[in-house]
């Protein structure tokens, strides 16, 4: 179902399903990023679902909690869970699917918002969002997401737009390796919070 309109990127706690029909196809952003063929097949026969959590971690800062699972085994896992710590430092993750990455991320003004080289960021990544939140607030969470070894780049945006006039949680990417660029958008159904559903 759509995002309620009480579920905001500073109240994203709960339970989510990428939907198939809504999204794009990833088998391009994928194969840029060195995924095998088969894993890629899996990764378009599962369904894939995310836990979102708000926490602060030991310095205070705001945490973001993703744990993504899938109904078939990737590359030899069903689950990975994903820290992102929102005050721009870096972070390392390694993944038996992608390798190691470097991750920094942070809330961002929609209006305003640049990319990690300071320049506007493309309009594939902001035009699906609506505007919300307080205003001149930062309500849409950016991600850079570097490999450490294979030489590309994603930037992510994070929020919510709408779609068949219903408000869907969605994620736009950019991904870049030497002069090629692929795009792709992840729009993601609402499933409740543990609490709503016991």
């Amino acid at each position: 179902m759509a995002a309620p309109s009480d579920v905001s990127m500073h109240n994203l706690t709960g339970s989510w399903t990428m939907s198939k029909s809504l999204s794009d196809s990833f088998d391009g952003a994928l194969a840029m990023q060195g995924i095998p063929w088969i894993i890629r097949k899996l990764a378009s026969l599962a369904t894939l679902t995310m836990k979102a959590e708000h926490d602060v971690d030991e310095s205070g800062a705001r945490i973001l909690v993703f744990t993504q699972g899938a109904s078939i085994a990737i590359g030899g896992i069903s689950e990975e869970r994903e820290v992102r710590v929102l005050d721009w430092r870096e972070e390392f993750h390694s993944s038996p699917i992608f390798g190691t990455t470097s991750h920094r991320s942070r809330m961002v003004n929609l209006s305003a918002a640049t990319g990690h080289d300071g320049k506007p960021l493309d309009p594939f990544l902001t035009e699906p969002f609506l505007d919300e939140g307080e205003p001149g607030g930062e309500n849409n969470l950016y991600e850079l997401v570097v490999h450490q070894t294979n030489g590309w780049v994603m930037e992510q945006l994070w929020g919510f737009g709408m779609l068949n006039e219903q408000r869907w949680l969605m994620r736009t990417m950019a991904i870049r390796k030497g002069g090629e660029v692929v795009k792709a958008r992840a729009v993601y159904e609402w499933n409740g919070r543990e609490s709503e559903r016991k």
